[in-house]
């Protein structure tokens, strides 16, 4: 996933966003708290639903072809760049991307403890170094093939029929 995009970086950024939306139930909008009556229906059944992680995996896929717009994404037009600084830190509603990634970022907090060390010190001007970070911590993580699992069951396509209210 690091380093400039290439081709195996960018594909495996593609693959980890899928699937971006799944099937939720009733049952699943109801443990939610969420309304069925402003509930995006399914054509095949169901509600349109995505997860937050794989939002959140959008937000970043989305701030890397930004950032990385001058190297592998030739075909990126101004009205691409421009919908894409939209998308990340729209001004009418306060950073979509951005306030998301925050957001889920301070209710996951990662508690890693990170030191620092002068073994690969990067200089930064005439007297000034940077020491590095470091941490041997163990991290404890979700297992993610349970939540690619779960949701692979339910997956629906990228672009699937949705019912409209009549009205």
């Amino acid at each position: 996933y690091a380093g400039l995009p290439n081709e195996a970086n960018t594909k495996a950024w593609d693959d980890l966003i899928m699937p971006t939306f799944f099937s939720a139930s009733l049952v699943d909008l109801r443990k939610t708290g969420e309304s069925v009556n402003d509930s995006v229906r399914l054509a095949q059944g169901g509600y349109l639903a995505g997860l937050g992680v794989y939002h959140n995996i959008h937000c970043l896929r989305r701030l890397r072809i930004f950032l990385h717009s001058d190297y592998d994404y030739d075909n990126l037009t101004e009205a691409n760049l421009k919908y894409f600084r939209g998308h990340l830190a729209n001004i009418q509603s306060p950073g979509h991307c951005i306030e998301s990634l925050r957001r889920s970022v301070l209710c996951n907090a990662d508690t890693t403890i990170y030191t620092f060390t002068w073994t690969d010190a990067k200089f930064v001007r005439p007297g000034v170094w940077r020491p590095e970070s470091k941490s041997n911590q163990e991290r404890k993580c979700v297992k993610w093939e349970a939540i690619e699992d779960w949701v692979n069951e339910r997956r629906v396509p990228l672009n699937p029929v949705l019912l409209k209210p009549s009205g």
